[in-house]
């Protein structure tokens, strides 16, 4: 049985937008998540101050939830990221099996040049709550 749930969710406006909504959603279901770290490993896209170039060679940790949404809000567009959220800083990085960041990390935010995001979660009822939110999700 895997440990963690996915959901696919298509993209139907700016992605900037839908991902601090997802942010959002997760901090509202439990306010802890707030006190984790977020990290971005893997992003291709453009920024508002022309700083796609580190987002996209560094992986960005921040322990600090303001400091990372004053960063997510300067994004202008996304193509693909990957957004890890744990506890633990040292699971957050790049991994060669996308499987290994979401047994690693409590939630993975992903947005694919398919249009669409899938988030990951350890938490079935965080996955259920976004499910029953965003209805035209696939849920797996």
């Amino acid at each position: 049985m895997l440990e963690y749930k996915r959901i696919k969710i298509a993209s139907k406006k700016n992605e900037t937008i839908e991902l601090v909504s997802f942010l959002n959603d997760i901090i509202e279901f439990d306010s802890k998540f707030k006190l984790y770290n977020f990290g971005i490993v893997r992003f291709y896209g453009t920024t508002k101050d022309y700083s796609n170039e580190n987002l996209s060679e560094n992986i960005n940790i921040f322990s600090d939830w303001n400091s990372f949404l004053n960063l997510i809000v300067n994004i202008d567009q996304v193509f693909e990221i990957e957004v890890l959220i744990d506890k633990t800083i040292q699971n957050i990085r790049r991994y060669s099996n996308e499987e290994d960041s979401y047994r690693n990390n409590q939630i993975c935010l992903e947005f694919f040049d398919d249009g669409f995001w899938e988030i990951t979660c350890k938490n079935d009822d965080l996955i259920r709550l976004m499910a029953e939110k965003y209805s035209e999700s696939e849920f797996r």
